[in-house]
């Protein structure tokens, strides 16, 4: 595993797929019964699959931390549904999107992570005008397709990564997070204002993908990844 950030604040990324995912077997035996069950539920292995990898990994990053085995991780939710770790002193939040898993993990407060790949097939023009604010459709008005298209999923991860870290999930309307853009890249949330949260792009390696982080302090120390999680030893 390679981590990137500031001292307290780390950001990992693994494949989840059955081509180039971390291995099934690993991240099956360490998920408990209802995460087992609700594998299970899924209809599709391919879906099956990146959801049993998505979550053993972030066990097994997880216990590297607290250094307990990953199967003995209990995991509560909070009031706005937002899983934690009681009295282990870590924040965390993953996002997956296809076969590519994201996570961020904090010493310093909540934070919250969304990656989407860019090959993602939306109505951008449509999805806009529903969830974007003026001031970032005007922006996406003046770019030609390919940075438009790139600049969309920039943004819809910095609001998902904005509803993720206070768990507020779609109670907070996107519409309600502005993104402040200068030269192409989001540089900060003029809005909401209250909990006032950081931003920062995350740089992908191997994969043609979008990712941001939002946290409840300042995360713009954070560097460039060097590579994918490829072993969970």
């Amino acid at each position: 595993m390679v981590a990137f950030g500031a001292e307290n604040t780390h950001i990992y990324h693994a494949g989840i797929g059955d081509m180039q995912g971390v291995p099934l077997s690993a991240c099956w035996s360490v998920l408990n019964a209802a995460e087992q069950a609700r594998a299970k539920r899924f209809r599709f292995d391919i879906h099956r699959n990146r959801y049993i990898r998505a979550h053993g990994v972030l066990r097994h990053i997880l216990a590297r931390y607290l250094d307990v085995p990953a199967d003995q991780l209990f995991f509560e939710t909070g009031e706005r549904g937002k899983p934690f770790l009681r009295d282990s002193g870590l924040y965390f939040n993953m996002s997956h999107s296809a076969d590519t898993a994201a996570y961020a993990i904090s010493r310093e407060g909540e934070i919250g992570i969304d990656i989407e790949m860019l090959d993602r097939k939306v109505e951008i023009d449509d999805l806009s005008r529903h969830y974007y604010t003026t001031a970032e459709q005007g922006e996406l008005a003046v770019l030609d397709e390919q940075s438009r298209r790139s600049l969309f999923f920039h943004l819809w991860t910095a609001k998902e990564a904005r509803m993720k870290v206070t768990g507020e999930g779609l109670a907070l309307d996107p519409r309600e997070i502005d993104v402040e853009i200068e030269g192409g890249q989001l540089i900060g949330y003029r809005r909401p204002e209250q909990p006032k949260a950081g931003l920062q792009q995350v740089p992908l390696t191997r994969v043609k993908g979008a990712c941001s982080v939002a946290a409840l302090f300042d995360p713009r120390a954070m560097v460039k990844p060097l590579e994918l999680i490829t072993s969970l030893k």
